[in-house]
C-alpha cells in the first residue's frame, strides 16, 4: 500500500538524518524498495528538502538535550 509507504519514508526523515541526506543527495536511490506511484515518487521531489532538513535538524538538537530527562 502506498500510503503506508509515504508515512514510512515521512517518518524515517524525521528520524534519520543520512536518509534525509540520501533523499537529497539521490533521491531516486533512497525511495528504491518503497512501492509509491509514480505521483507519490513526483511528490517527494516537490519537497524543499533543505528546509525540511533545517527544521528537522533543530528537533533533533531538542531531543537530544532532552535525552535522559525523566
Amino acid at each position: 500500500m502506498s500510503q503506508k509507504a509515504v508515512e514510512q519514508i515521512m517518518g524515517r526523515m524525521l528520524l534519520d538524518r543520512e536518509f534525509r541526506q540520501l533523499m537529497a543527495t539521490d533521491m531516486p536511490q533512497a525511495l528504491a524498495g518503497y512501492d509509491l506511484t509514480d505521483a507519490e515518487r513526483e511528490g517527494f521531489k516537490t519537497l524543499d528538502l533543505k528546509d525540511f532538513h533545517q527544521s528537522v535538524s533543530g528537533l533533533d538538537e531538542r531531543i537530544s538535550k532532552g535525552q535522559g530527562w525523566n
